[in-house]
């Protein structure tokens, strides 16, 4: 394992959850949607148990009435208010300098939508921290082999840093490191099913792992 990471030059990471704490404001946002359609909210752990990326497949078990343009619009509606309550995790500003410092190329590869992510980027003053920005990726299995691809970015010594299980099989499927952290959305139980190769605490652990 720590010869995986001697070698890591590059870092592609998501946002929601293992840079931004945003998981209050994402669950918020949900259950005002759930009441939009006559549903009870969900509570933290409902929400953390059944939540999947992609999240049309959440939707799609939970609100199989819902159109795919009447969520994301209301989404849009309710979220917008709740950008100024996010704020990054512990660390991960200063993972964002390392990467720099260390002459690491450091990407996101993130479903949150753009414009979110512009207006807490810019707040929080990490936009200019990524070589490019890849935002609205609803499956980052269809984008990893791509985004390699166009950087020239050597699958060996790279790694995807996440919070979910998708972020796991995304690593996976690009054949980069994958390394899990447990500051967002998916427990470790849930995590676990996709067999992680590193599992770490938050971003700062994976900092102290580099």
């Amino acid at each position: 394992m720590f010869l995986l990471l001697e070698m890591i030059k590059n870092v592609l990471l998501d946002w929601s959850g293992t840079l931004a704490d945003d998981l209050s404001a994402v669950l918020k946002a949900t259950n005002l949607i759930f009441a939009e359609y006559g549903r009870d909210p969900l509570t933290l752990e409902e929400f953390r148990l059944h939540f999947r990326l992609p999240f049309s497949g959440f939707y799609a078990d939970l609100l199989p009435e819902a159109t795919a343009e009447g969520l994301e619009a209301l989404y849009e509606r309710f979220f917008h208010g709740l950008n100024d309550e996010i704020e990054l995790l512990p660390g991960a500003q200063e993972f964002l300098q390392f990467c720099r410092t260390t002459n690491r190329r450091a990407f996101l590869l993130s479903s949150i939508k753009t414009s979110h992510f512009e207006i807490q980027g810019g707040r929080l003053g990490v936009l200019e921290d990524f070589e490019v920005a890849y935002t609205e990726v609803m499956d980052k299995r269809e984008k990893i082999r791509e985004i390699l691809h166009t950087h020239s970015l050597d699958p060996r010594e790279t790694m995807f840093v996440g919070d979910m299980v998708h972020d796991v099989e995304t690593a996976k499927h690009g054949g980069v490191l994958d390394v899990a952290v447990l500051s967002g959305f998916d427990r470790i139980e849930k995590l676990l099913s996709a067999q992680p190769t590193i599992i770490a605490k938050d971003i700062a652990a994976v900092q102290r792992l580099l």
